[in-house]
């Protein structure tokens, strides 16, 4: 029975070492396995040509055209308020009232003055009149018609003092109401009912501030390096660019304003353009890019602004070479072009720009190059 099972087994052996065969010769070879990785995918285009004007680019300020500290010409307790906070008003619209008991008071004792002076007056008159009558028969003396013709004098005097007493009086119970000195837009108050208002612009603090909204000035300062560039050009511009943060489009505005001297302690000479603001969209306070035509317009190339990368001391695209590899190339660069960035110096019309995937290569680091989906030109195929 042993030797039967020892025979048995000696049978399996060589169907085992046939499987064993066919398995080996089955498996991937080492080579195969561990092969070089794909290389690289990464979107390049060549530079775009376009017509670009030079530009000096500063930050600039919206500034409103007007803007007044609305004070009270008189004093008093303040009894009412007309206005809601932030409120945009024309011009001549009520804003604060001051109690106006005590004008009225003394309106109406102006009043009474000058009804007294006029009946004095029209006495000083009538006297005057029977002196002059009875001077000319003798019965009264040159002394009497004298001291006579003072006292007319005095009582028309006395008058027109008390016309000008009631004027001032009127003049002080229309300016307990404050009104809007300009259209524009409120500020919030600064003060509330039943609070005593200091009148006069010495003793008085604002009780609010109100600015025009349209149109607004957007002012700069240039270096005076700047402004003698601009002043060897044919003729100064008439208008800058400006580009506000979430605008979809650039505006333009006017310069209105050029001041006669240069700063003495900035060393800069102050500009000033204004534009419409109907939608009132614009707010005094805004910061703005402004930029200022220095030269015409010139062919330059331009690269999609993402292309840029920056470095401690330079500014550099990658490029793609005749090679297939990437090399890095400092460039010069001057202003925007929308989305595009102008290229002075450092790269030309043939030179294929990485646009997409430059944070996936290094230098030297051959790659395959793709359609770019942004910037002019793009360049198809492979590296070698």
């Amino acid at each position: 029975m042993f030797k039967q099972r020892i025979a048995a087994s000696a049978a399996l052996l060589p169907l085992a070492a046939l499987l064993s065969a066919a398995l080996t010769a089955c498996a991937p070879s080492g080579n195969a396995a561990s092969g070089p990785p794909p290389l690289p995918v990464v979107g390049v285009a060549h530079p775009a040509s376009a017509l670009v004007g030079e530009s000096l680019d500063y930050t600039g300020r919206v500034e409103p055209a007007q803007r007044v500290e609305v004070r009270s010409r008189v004093a008093g307790y303040l009894a009412a308020i007309k206005f809601r906070d932030g409120q945009v008003v024309k011009q001549g619209d009520p804003l604060f009232v001051i109690d106006q008991r005590p004008f009225l008071a003394a309106r109406d004792r102006a009043r009474a003055g000058l009804a007294q002076a006029k009946a004095r007056q029209t006495l000083a008159a009538a006297q005057l009149q029977r002196l002059t009558r009875t001077q000319e028969t003798g019965a009264s003396s040159a002394e009497e018609l004298d001291r006579a013709r003072a006292e007319a004098d005095g009582a028309q005097a006395a008058v027109l003092m008390a016309q000008a007493e009631l004027r001032n009086a009127e003049l002080e119970l229309e300016f307990s109401t404050i009104t809007a000195p300009i259209s524009g837009k409120l500020s919030d108050r600064r003060i509330d009912v039943g609070n005593y208002v200091a009148g006069g612009a010495a003793q008085g603090a604002p009780l609010t501030t109100i600015v025009s909204l349209s149109p607004v000035r957007v002012t700069v300062d240039i270096t005076e390096a700047d402004f003698q560039r601009l002043r060897r050009q044919p003729r100064l511009p008439e208008q800058v660019q400006l580009q506000f943060d979430g605008a979809a489009a650039p505006l333009r505005a006017d310069i209105d304003f050029i001041d006669n001297e240069a700063s003495s302690k900035s060393g800069t000479v102050r500009v000033r353009a204004s534009l419409p603001n109907l939608d009132h969209a614009l707010l005094p306070g805004y910061f703005a890019r402004v930029s200022i035509a220095a030269a015409e317009p010139q062919p330059r190339l331009t690269v999609p602004d993402a292309a840029i990368q920056s470095e401690p001391l330079r500014k550099l695209v990658l490029v793609v070479d005749a090679e297939g590899k990437v090399a890095p190339r400092a460039v010069q660069l001057g202003g925007l072009v929308g989305t595009q960035r102008v290229v002075l110096a450092g790269l030309g019309a043939q030179d294929q720009v990485i646009v997409s995937g430059a944070q996936r290569v290094k230098p030297g680091e051959r790659v395959q190059l793709a359609p770019a989906a942004a910037g002019a030109k793009p360049v198809h195929g492979k590296g070698a």
